[in-house]
């Protein structure tokens, strides 16, 4: 792999999004976890993050700010809750609601929002989709039958990015072969009009960063020349971990083992942000503390 790079942090992080207050629906060990950064058309910069832990189970909270390098951005309170009309969320454990990971592209000029609607009818859970005009409203999206899913399974597939590779959206989320509960494995859907999505590939899993069934949670992949760069947390809790994969082919970081492992970093749930010639990098390590950001840096090997 000559010519890659390696990310790495620089500095200290800091918060951008607090433990925030929700009133009849707070507890004591509610947690701030996946989670999308981004900007509106009006220039405005915002956190949507997934609080799991709550008296209904898990929501999506909204903080606003001015600059991704701006700390302590203000509540603007819970997002968007599960809402079994759509078929999220169906039958869910113990009665919770379940919505997760939101993750944000822009395609000519309309904001899709990407997101766990959790359980579907079948049981293998959904990635849902909203969209909005300018970043700030949000609406979903429905297909032939009202459900705002455009695509099931495999297992409980969860915590989405998408990204353009050659002119072709690549999704990447976490989730279980079927009838498996382990290893949990990244995934690779492929689409051009991010509505209709071809079946399933898996992509990564294993190595170092082992076959349990949370150990290939919150993908995220980064493009720079010709090599892609995958983050896969496989452990919130301090200290983090979420370890790095190199490639030149975007459907191949590793299959079942580190051939293609490059570092680690001490982040959790990561999105990776470009603002100006600034990149960033995001993490919920500090689970009840809330999202942080971290400076980052690509050293060339």
């Amino acid at each position: 792999m000559s010519h890659h790079e390696v990310p790495v942090l620089l500095g200290q992080p800091w918060h951008i999004g607090d433990n925030p207050a929700l009133g009849e629906h707070n507890t004591d060990s509610q947690e701030i976890v996946d989670h999308a950064i981004f900007p509106s058309d009006d220039g405005r910069w915002h956190l949507w993050a997934c609080v799991r832990g709550t008296a209904v189970g898990r929501v999506l909270y909204h903080w606003e700010g001015a600059s991704p390098l701006d700390p302590n951005w203000g509540r603007r309170g819970i997002a968007m809750r599960a809402n079994g009309r759509y078929g999220e969320s169906i039958d869910d454990w113990n009665g919770e609601e379940w919505i997760q990971a939101p993750h944000v592209i822009v395609r000519d000029g309309v904001h899709h929002m990407f997101y766990g609607g959790h359980r579907s009818e079948n049981g293998a859970c959904q990635i849902c989709l909203a969209t909005s005009p300018d970043g700030r409203a949000f609406t979903r999206y429905q297909d032939a039958c009202g459900h705002s899913r455009v695509f099931v399974g495999p297992g409980e597939a969860r915590d989405p990015m998408v990204i353009q590779i050659d002119g072709l959206y690549h999704c990447y989320y976490a989730g279980h072969d079927p009838d498996q509960r382990a290893p949990c494995k990244v995934y690779c859907r492929t689409s051009r009009d991010l509505i209709h999505w071809s079946d399933w590939v898996a992509v990564n899993w294993g190595g170092m960063a082992g076959d349990g069934l949370w150990s290939a949670e919150c993908p995220y992949v980064v493009q720079r020349g010709r090599w892609f760069y995958l983050f896969r947390t496989c452990r919130y809790a301090p200290p983090a971990e979420t370890h790095v994969y190199c490639s030149d082919d975007p459907m191949d970081f590793g299959l079942g083992d580190d051939s293609r492992h490059l570092t680690t970093l001490q982040v959790a749930a990561p999105e990776v942000v470009r603002y100006g010639d600034d990149w960033l990098i995001s993490s919920v390590e500090d689970l009840q503390g809330g999202v942080q950001i971290c400076r980052l840096d690509w050293l060339r090997t």
